[in-house]
């Protein structure tokens, strides 16, 4: 049974879509190791006041997924640290350069290497990823080769499982909603309802359509890609048929888009609230014993093939 590392998660977004759901389905196919990137989040969050806090809100929001504390194991990526010229040209750096110029640090540049050791750390096999992680994906196969022709084979070479990758479009239309693109409101898991609708009312909608009485153009819609993600099929049908024959408007369409949002949203936002904090601390600290018995086997198998002893 394959093994597959977790690196990056937005859990508290609609971004859960492509992270926290798609978890809950892995665990039962794969020896799973979920874990919190608490180290790469001070390539930009370096806040340490904030860190435990967001820890374990992190933490909960997973249990409150529903997770089945049975079939993974999920620890703090800081838990195993201790064990652990191509990246300047990295797409995904050269984005973030751009977007903080001030903080360009070397957690930022060496992203990719950190995320290699996440994964390679328990011989991880396949991991979820986004379109924006499959150069870094890249990156950690060709070390893992390296590693291969001086020391001889004992990683797999990691593979996507990109059809686990959603891309839910921004409000703006342009790219993907991001938490980390202050530009362009995300909807949060914690958000209110009232919340939730004021996002969704500002959001980009038909570019060809200008007048209610005017029929819509679903292809080319920003609200209507977003139903395609929160919207049953029957209702995401009648809307689409009423739309292209101008019997609804882009207020109403928005509004029905906030309501299926809320209903999603609602039930996470009251989940984790019955999640006390020492529950998920002792989840975190049982998984991270687990997790580093896990790395530490596999450390000692690189020293082994290295030649490296511990006296």
């Amino acid at each position: 049974m394959g093994r597959f590392g977790r690196w990056r998660t937005a859990p508290r977004q609609l971004l859960y879509y492509s992270a926290l759901l798609n978890l809950t389905r892995l665990q039962d196919q794969y020896d799973a190791y979920f874990f919190i990137v608490d180290l790469h989040s001070l390539t930009t969050h370096p806040n340490s006041a904030d860190l435990r806090r967001n820890m374990i809100g992190v933490a909960r929001d997973y249990v409150a997924a529903g997770l089945d504390l049975e079939k993974y194991t999920l620890y703090a990526q800081s838990s195993i640290s201790d064990l652990t010229g191509e990246l300047l040209c990295c797409p995904t750096f050269k984005e973030k350069a751009k977007k903080q110029p001030e903080n360009n640090n070397y957690g930022l540049v060496g992203y990719p290497v950190l995320m290699a050791a996440d994964i390679l750390i328990h011989k991880g096999t396949f991991v979820p990823v986004g379109e924006d992680q499959l150069v870094h994906l890249a990156m950690a196969r060709t070390i893992v080769r390296r590693f291969h022709q001086i020391y001889g084979d004992l990683f797999p070479e990691p593979q996507p499982l990109i059809e686990n990758a959603v891309r839910i479009p921004a409000h703006s239309g342009q790219g993907k909603m991001s938490k980390s693109d202050a530009r362009d409101p995300y909807i949060s898991m914690r958000d209110e309802n009232d919340q939730i609708q004021a996002k969704v009312k500002k959001a980009y909608s038909d570019p060809a359509r200008f007048y209610k009485h005017q029929p819509g153009h679903t292809r080319i819609c920003n609200i209507y890609h977003l139903h395609s993600f929160f919207t049953e099929a029957d209702l995401l049908t009648d809307l689409a048929t009423k739309c292209q024959q101008a019997a609804i408007g882009c207020a109403d369409c928005k509004h029905h888009l906030a309501t299926s949002l809320t209903s999603i949203v609602e039930p996470f936002r009251e989940r984790p609230a019955r999640l006390s904090e020492d529950y998920i601390v002792d989840i975190l600290m049982v998984s991270g014993q687990k997790a580093r018995a896990s790395a530490e086997l596999v450390l000692a198998e690189v020293r082994r093939a290295m030649g490296l002893r511990t006296f």
